[in-house]
């Protein structure tokens, strides 16, 4: 049996769905809507309150238990057994790549890369894209893509170490953004 299924909506019926905001706004406008099916314990949906992206999709966390709900680019660290956010991050998520050899979440909001792992943020690279990347891939063990220049109207090639964090390449050259070139977290 699955884990969790995405509703095209709010059901009509039943238990109030749970609500989850970052904010604490919308708390009850439909968002981002997952039913879930824990193990041994009711079925119960999930209303999720969006980001700022158009990006949704729920992954799987590494811990084996949770789950990772992506709304609309806004992140929540969900235990479907006890109906609760763990954390919530980000808010501009347009991309997350599910590397388990590594015990790795990437997730990208245009311009950087963060890696999730069992204990938390384990790195954010630094800024290299202008404001884009695409075609993201797991090769020889990175990230490799191409990131969009504002300046020159192209893309460019880069790669991002799934230990480090550290980039090789991309199209952002400018000052370290407020979270400096490379948090790496442990």
């Amino acid at each position: 049996m699955e884990r969790f299924r995405v509703l095209p909506g709010l059901p009509a019926t039943g238990p109030w769905p749970e609500q989850f905001s970052a904010s604490g706004r919308g708390m009850h406008q439909e968002g981002f809507v997952v039913e879930f099916s824990p193990e041994g314990k009711p079925t119960w949906v999930g209303n999720f309150q969006p980001g700022i992206t158009d990006y949704n999709i729920v992954l799987p966390h590494s811990d084996g238990t949770s789950l990772i709900v992506v709304a609309g680019g806004q992140a929540y660290l969900i235990n479907p057994e006890e109906r609760r956010s763990l954390a919530i991050f980000g808010g501009s998520i347009d991309t997350a790549l599910a590397v388990p050899s590594a015990g790795l979440l990437v997730m990208g909001n245009g311009i950087w890369l963060e890696a999730w792992d069992s204990s938390g943020l384990r790195w954010r690279s630094r800024r290299f894209a202008w404001d884009g990347m695409r075609d993201l891939r797991i090769e020889n063990g990175k990230v490799k893509g191409e990131a969009w220049s504002a300046v020159d109207d192209r893309e460019y090639p880069f790669a991002v170490d799934l230990t480090t964090g550290t980039v090789e390449g991309g199209s952002y050259d400018g000052p370290p953004d407020a979270f400096g070139d490379n948090t790496n977290q442990h």
